[in-house]
């Protein structure tokens, strides 16, 4: 009986979070990575922070933009287009580093409607 009550458990708690994620078109990515650019968003990382990764895996494809709109910053001189300089200057201490037009800043991994909304940029959702 207690295999039963567990087995259940996880597939209800697989269900929620299934249930709660929140799906993105291309074409939204796509205009949510073109905004941070013309809102001149900025984001400090490093080519083998995991935190990177991840965020970058967020935005899907759409992360070219990011890339060739210079919205990402690469902070280590080992990596591809470097500017650690420019990571030193706005002392940037953990990846990745989000930073606004108002000088506002946050740190981590940050979920795409906080970014939106902080940059003043709109991203619809399909739910």
């Amino acid at each position: 009986m207690k295999k039963f009550y567990l087995i259940f458990l996880i597939i209800f708690l697989l269900a929620i979070a299934g249930c709660s994620s929140v799906k993105y078109t291309k074409e939204s990515l796509d205009k949510l990575a073109n905004c941070l650019a013309d809102k001149n968003v900025k984001e400090y990382g490093a080519f083998w922070c995991p935190n990177c990764a991840k965020q970058q895996k967020m935005f899907g494809s759409s992360y070219d933009i990011i890339k060739e709109r210079g919205v990402y910053v690469e902070c280590d001189a080992r990596g591809e287009n470097a500017q650690p300089e420019l990571c030193l200057e706005k002392e940037v201490q953990k990846y990745p580093d989000w930073e606004f037009s108002n000088n506002e800043r946050l740190i981590g991994v940050q979920d795409l409607e906080i970014l939106a909304q902080k940059a003043g940029c709109e991203i619809p959702a399909l739910k």
